[in-house]
């Protein structure tokens, strides 16, 4: 005789840590009864959602909750059924072929949404684009968590809103297929403009609304830039489609062509008012040339932007707005970076002399990809003083300064980091941390990553150190990059895992730069392609070198930047 199963009444008001313990709760807290009887941490009844699979219907448990309407809408405006309608139609014609996150993408993406964190973890040296597709959508979406990390903007300015709400009006008001490649570049692009996804992230709140601002010459050079980059992207992304490929190039440059002409008008009469979107315009095209296209012309943008600058030396308006110096900020982080793959000596410029100097005073500067202030300037010196020895001018106080360098990018002389990040065992151990922590750990990770890259800068630009001699140091860059990988999916900056990749030798190292790749390379962005091909011929004549000199590989000094040079190409770190 079978026994009865026993009737239980499931409630939906307990918290989520007597839910977890299927235990009773009394619905009253935080911290519940319960959870204050038995000491244990109280979770609340803090909303939690998560997307429902499309082939099964499944989704993960103790994560989804009911929420009222009234809750669900406060505050939002209220979008009539002609509205309703157009954004659903946009979203309907969104080609798979570049799409490959259309079961998960949703109309209202430009409202601000918090979620859970849990990220796919894979020990897999390779992913194929279904796996990525997956990622993508856990790491590289809007519905990413919105308080990653506390705001770096400690000033009372509070105009870098982390919300698209405002911009809704200029959105609904587009032609359907601008409307849709601009959606494209808010919730695939933005993301992995930065390391680190939060509301703090330029490419989803400052750009845009500079770009839908008014309809001066400045912000449309700038709208025009931004579908022109998200053209181009999507042209990456369909290149299975041959007819799709063609017509999204020609979009692409058709947007591109426009924002010059726009842009070209500005230049001409440029207001400070208008300081923001010919900034940000520039920094845009440069991305496009240098980082969709995969193009050597990108430079040229950065010649403009030298002039351009030194128009506002005496207003300097990034020092009066947030917007201006977010911006601002970003193209000397682009000039500094891109620089140290320059072949030319270049020395320093006015981008450097007026702009660096003045952003890098914000304790926050670098956040945009994920390095310290304090670092960003030894990576310049590094180069500046590269180039010097280049010329044949050797420094007489070069010891001093080499010296300095290592003692400041010594793990022991770091103030940034204040959680142990060599536990054993820490991606599990990551993994049982509270949201909070995971966010900090990941956030000083990144941090030292950027540090140990500009230790190897500094043995391969100045002291000509063979792989050897940075062993360490790569795999340090590595193994970091790869946890963070797991944790986040893939948005990590590419100048600090490139500097290590070009001193890899050994085949698990080659093993991890490789998994990278694969990651990045399906992202839709050309410069990711030229690196591959660039790291690969760099291990292919170092490894034929030491063959014919019977040495080992890491006994083997390569100028990568001279392999750049003979290839043709000219890299875009970013």
């Amino acid at each position: 005789m079978t026994r009865a199963r026993k009737q239980v009444t499931r409630s939906f008001s307990a918290c989520w840590t007597c839910r977890r313990r299927r235990v009773k709760c009394n619905g009253i807290g935080p911290p519940c009864n319960p959870c204050k009887k038995h000491k244990i941490q109280c979770e609340g009844y803090g909303i939690e959602l998560v997307w429902v699979d499309p082939k099964t219907g499944t989704y993960p448990p103790y994560c989804r909750r009911s929420m009222d309407f009234e809750q669900t809408w406060r505050g939002r405006p209220i979008l009539n059924e002609g509205q309703l309608q157009r954004l659903i139609d946009a979203m309907d014609d969104i080609d798979p072929a570049f799409s490959q996150r259309k079961s998960s993408s949703s109309p209202f993406t430009v409202f601000r949404i918090a979620r859970s964190n849990k990220r796919p973890v894979s020990d897999s040296p390779t992913t194929d684009i279904s796996s990525l597709s997956h990622r993508s959508v856990e790491s590289l979406s809007p519905f990413s968590p919105s308080n990653r990390f506390s705001s770096p903007f400690t000033e009372s300015d509070n105009s870098l809103s982390p919300s698209l709400t405002p911009t809704i009006t200029g959105f609904l008001s587009m032609p359907k297929d601008e409307a849709m490649m601009f959606y494209h570049y808010v919730t695939w692009i933005a993301p992995l403009m930065i390391p680190v996804d939060s509301t703090e992230n330029p490419w989803k709140s400052v750009y845009p609304s500079t770009a839908l601002q008014d309809t001066s010459p400045a912000s449309r050079a700038l709208y025009h830039a931004i579908l022109a980059q998200s053209a181009f992207n999507i042209f990456n992304l369909q290149k299975g489609n041959p007819e799709s490929h063609r017509e999204r190039e020609s979009v692409a440059l058709k947007h591109y062509g426009a924002s010059l002409r726009e842009l070209s008008k500005s230049l001409n009469v440029t207001k400070e008012t208008e300081y923001d979107a010919c900034a940000a315009t520039l920094y845009t095209l440069m991305i496009s040339e240098g980082n969709a296209r995969g193009s050597v012309a990108w430079r040229n943008h950065f010649d403009g932007v030298g002039g351009f600058v030194t128009h506002f030396v005496q207003q300097k308006p990034w020092t009066r707005s947030t917007h201006s110096w977010v911006i601002s900020q970003s193209l000397a982080l682009s000039f500094e970076i891109s620089q140290t793959v320059n072949v030319k000596p270049y020395g320093r410029s006015s981008i450097t002399d007026i702009l660096l100097d003045s952003v890098a005073s914000r304790h926050n500067f670098g956040y945009t990809i994920g390095a310290s202030c304090d670092v960003l300037k030894i990576i310049s010196s590094i180069r500046l003083f590269a180039e010097k020895i280049a010329l044949g001018d050797i420094p007489d106080d070069l010891g001093i300064l080499i010296q300095s360098c290592l003692v400041e990018l010594s793990p022991l002389n770091n103030s940034n980091f204040d959680m142990d990040l060599d536990i054993p065992d820490r991606d599990s151990v990551l993994e049982s941390l509270p949201e909070t922590q995971q966010h900090k750990f990941l956030d000083c990770l990144h941090l030292r990553l950027f540090r140990t890259a500009t230790l190897i800068y500094l043995h391969q630009a100045i002291l000509k150190v063979p792989p050897r001699g940075v062993r360490k140091y790569v795999k340090s860059v590595l193994e970091d990059a790869m946890t963070f990988i797991r944790m986040r999916g893939g948005s990590i900056s590419m100048w600090p895992i490139f500097i290590a990749a070009t001193e890899a030798t050994e085949e698990e190292d080659q093993l991890m730069v490789e998994q990278w790749l694969t990651i990045s390379s399906q992202l839709g962005m050309q410069n990711r392609l030229i690196a591959r091909k660039l790291l690969h011929q760099i291990w292919h004549e170092r490894s034929e070198e030491a063959a014919a000199n019977g040495l080992d590989p890491d006994q083997v000094i390569k100028d990568w930047k001279a392999v750049q040079r003979r290839l043709g190409f000219d890299l875009l770190l970013l």
